[in-house]
């Protein structure tokens, strides 16, 4: 149970750093011409998401490495 809530934390804790992360992305891109192009709007649709997952895994490894001190 305590790998369940740490994954979740880490989970939840990604996702807060993703959604800071490509906010502040898309007021740099929007503020050069007003737009943002193709590419881009993948990368910040789906890089929250993607740093939730690598949140819940850091968090379980980091749990696990402090388990068997």
């Amino acid at each position: 149970m305590r790998t369940l809530g740490v994954a979740i934390l880490g989970l939840f804790a990604g996702l807060a750093v993703g959604f800071l992360v490509f906010s502040e992305l898309v007021g740099r891109l929007a503020a050069q011409d007003g737009q943002v192009d193709a590419p881009w709007t993948f990368v910040i649709g789906f890089g929250p998401q993607l740093l939730a997952v690598a949140g819940a895994v850091v968090a379980v490894l980091v749990d696990q490495r402090r388990r068997n001190r």
